[in-house]
């Protein structure tokens, strides 16, 4: 093994990542509900966004098992920062809820 420190901090991440794919169909049931219906508010276009990144979010974690690859070639900085490309998406939802939760208040 290269670094067992990298190797473990990898691996939990990975692991991690896996088991919120599990809950991904749910996020998609809610995503599907989230909708106000029909009209032209500035809050549908928030929850068309919100809806286009949850349906994406299953790239980050798949992108980041890319991380073994940095791991092999010993660039553990690298390794770390694919490890952490699904936390892109926590940012992202988060900022999207805290703009529709702006403008329906």
């Amino acid at each position: 093994m290269k670094n067992q420190k990298a190797f473990t901090i990898l691996l939990i991440l990975n692991i991690f990542y896996s088991l919120t794919l599990l809950l991904y169909p749910m996020m998609l049931i809610i995503v599907a509900f989230s909708g106000d219906g029909p009209g032209n508010s500035p809050a549908n276009r928030f929850i068309g966004a919100f809806a286009i990144i949850m349906m994406s979010y299953p790239l980050g974690p798949l992108l980041s098992y890319f991380c073994w690859l940095f791991y092999k070639r010993l660039s553990f900085k690298w390794a770390y920062v694919m490890a952490n490309l699904p936390l892109l998406w926590v940012i992202v939802i988060a900022i999207v809820i805290f703009l529709i939760q702006n403008t329906r208040s």
